[in-house]
């Protein structure tokens, strides 16, 4: 089974991290808001190749991603319905878990979704730094210039912090050859085939307006399928909308809660 944390207890959240991070990014991102809330069993799954997950040979493709995850949910959440929450390549695992199966799925978070390789480059903004705090840059190591500088919108100290807890050693544990397998052949294959799923369980669809690495009008495409989403597009964030904007995103992501629980 795929290594994973469990948090709390109730109705079950099956959590997806982005690419090259693991659990401790989505616990920091969500734990602040959940650990706050009753009635939420939120299960954080390392990823095939992440954190204390393997990698697996047999994963190739991003069907053979998929289909890990799908087995994990049937050992973790036997016989259950859950919401799912997925950060940008945990977004796109997200929506495949909804194509696959809808019925199991009672609602779905998709967080700056979008930004495939495969993705026409010119969707996207330009990268650019809407709040700065200079006086930070003494305290950077060179990785963490070129990250935050090529990465962040907004540069604040808190941010930094979580960073380090979280991100910064989770990337040092990311199988870089199972990634660039996948990366090969990024596109689910039923979505190459142009197969799409009307979903109408409670959605949360956000992604930041100045977001160079996924984009925001990827996010609005996914409306339509998506029949009960919530659509934000926050301005002043980026592909780290959750931390830049955390009052904006915590009021959405409860919201989202609320409208999940009335579905039970």
């Amino acid at each position: 089974m795929l290594n994973h944390v469990v948090v709390g207890s109730g109705s079950p959240l099956l959590i997806l991290h982005g690419s090259g991070l693991d659990h401790r990014h989505m616990m920091e991102t969500l734990e602040p808001i959940c650990e706050r809330l009753e009635g939420w069993k939120r299960v954080y799954v390392d990823l095939p190749g992440h954190g204390q997950s393997r990698p697996q040979d047999r994963i190739k493709t991003q069907d053979d991603l998929l289909a890990v995850i799908i087995e994990f949910a049937d050992e973790a959440l036997p016989d259950q319905k859950f919401g799912i929450v997925g950060e940008s390549r945990g977004s796109y695992l997200a929506q495949g878990f909804v194509h696959m199966q809808p019925d199991r799925i009672s609602g779905a978070a998709l967080i700056v979704p979008g930004g495939s390789p495969a993705s026409d480059s010119t969707r996207l903004p330009d990268h650019q730094v809407l709040e700065s705090d200079p006086s930070m840059r003494s305290e950077l190591n060179d990785n963490e210039i070129a990250r935050f500088e090529s990465f962040m919108v907004v540069q604040r100290r808190d941010i930094l912090e979580r960073s380090r807890r979280s991100k910064y050693p989770a990337f040092d544990l990311c199988d870089e050859a199972q990634t660039e397998r996948v990366n090969r052949s990024f596109d689910f294959s039923f979505h190459a085939r142009g197969e799409t799923t009307k979903f109408d369980g409670p959605s949360m669809i956000v992604a930041g307006r100045q977001d160079s690495m996924s984009g925001y009008l990827d996010a609005i495409d996914l409306l339509p399928q998506f029949t009960h989403a919530t659509l934000a597009v926050l301005d002043a964030a980026g592909h780290g909308l959750a931390w830049e904007r955390p009052e904006v995103f915590d009021a959405l992501f409860r919201d989202w809660l609320a409208r999940l629980s009335r579905c039970k």
